[in-house]
């Protein structure tokens, strides 16, 4: 009978020990919401491509949009065209890209185009360090990468002369980053072919030997990295500079007609970064990109997180960006930057 009661005495001990021990889930920092009723400003319907888009899902399930009355609306895009068309015919509010894409189109009096919000961005430190060898194969430095096969013959840039390279977007960074890497090493930057593929295509692309190099964005990339695919290099090493690699944008138009909304929408993307660079929200936010993309959850434990911006975009940050897009002769005429950052 003592023993019963001693044995009874511990499973309670442990179970009220386990009751008010957090598990690592319940260690999630989500959005603190306001005691009050706030003001609905509204519903923003986003698009991204699904490489980008856990971020946001993740935001929406902590409660971050809807503690600035706002509600957001999610859609997969196939394509950084399909993306910037319907952000431009109005089926979208908000089209996630680069600053380089942005500026490209402004360039081309395609769009009049407003920087939202900062997604993530690379430092000095992460730039400089992925030019460097060795490139720690497995092991991803930045968000876009060139990856070969396993059995592939290319080792370096310079093997890359005269393949077949699958890219998300013509004119984009990963295809001035590349042009700009084999300049670096000194190779003709002529011998080249692009192929526009998505993420989601790339790795039965490189498999089928349709194209010999492909450059994913994570979480695609861990993915084809854990099924055996080599690093190259980064192009985004050799283009973009510290600050924002990819941004929130919308049209003058439809930022007009919603400013309270595109307020709020900033300050809780804002918070949500923030809350993402906390280390106790990483595997929550490796369980939403697995989710979300598609991904293996192996492949989501073993990726690099990205470094999500905690301050809006400044003007300083992408200035370099129409120079660099001049020097390759992506555009010609001049872009006035001025109005493009929301205040």
């Amino acid at each position: 009978m003592k023993k019963f009661k001693h044995l009874t005495a511990v499973l309670v001990s442990l179970l009220l020990l386990a009751l008010i021990t957090p598990s690592h889930a319940d260690s999630t920092v989500g959005c603190n919401q306001p005691a009050k009723a706030v003001k609905q400003v509204g519903t923003l319907v986003l698009a991204s491509i699904p490489a980008n888009l856990p971020t946001v899902q993740w935001g929406i399930g902590a409660g971050c949009f809807r503690k600035y009355g706002l509600e957001i609306k999610t859609s997969f895009v196939a394509s950084t065209q399909i993306g910037f068309t319907g952000l431009i015919s109005g089926s979208y509010d908000l089209f996630m890209n680069t600053p380089s894409n942005l500026i490209l189109l402004m360039a081309n009096g395609d769009l009049d185009g407003k920087i939202i919000a900062p997604r993530h961005g690379y430092s000095a430190e992460e730039l400089a360090r992925a030019k460097r060898e060795p490139l720690y194969p497995g092991e991803l430095l930045l968000q876009s990468v060139v990856l070969v096969s396993k059995d592939s013959p290319i080792k370096s840039w310079e093997d890359l002369e005269g393949r077949k390279i699958g890219i998300k977007s013509f004119k984009g960074t990963d295809h001035a980053g590349i042009l700009l890497a084999m300049k670096s090493k000194g190779v003709k930057t002529s011998k080249f072919e692009f192929l526009a593929l998505s993420d989601t295509q790339m790795a039965s692309a490189l498999s089928r030997g349709d194209v010999d190099a492909v450059v994913p964005s994570d979480p695609f990339a861990t993915q084809m990295i854990v099924n055996g695919a080599r690093v190259i290099g980064y192009p985004s090493a050799y283009y973009s500079e510290p600050g924002p690699a990819v941004v929130y944008i919308s049209t003058q138009q439809i930022v007009s007609k919603k400013v309270e909304a595109m307020k709020a929408f900033q300050k809780a993307t804002l918070e949500i970064n923030h809350l993402l660079n906390l280390p106790q929200n990483d595997d929550s936010l490796r369980k939403t990109i697995a989710n979300v993309t598609g991904v293996s959850l192996e492949a989501a434990n073993k990726l690099k997180l990205p470094t999500l911006v905690e301050q809006n975009v400044s003007f300083s940050q992408i200035a370099y960006i129409p120079n660099k897009l001049k020097s390759l002769g992506f555009i010609k005429s001049r872009v006035n930057l001025a109005p493009i950052l929301f205040h």
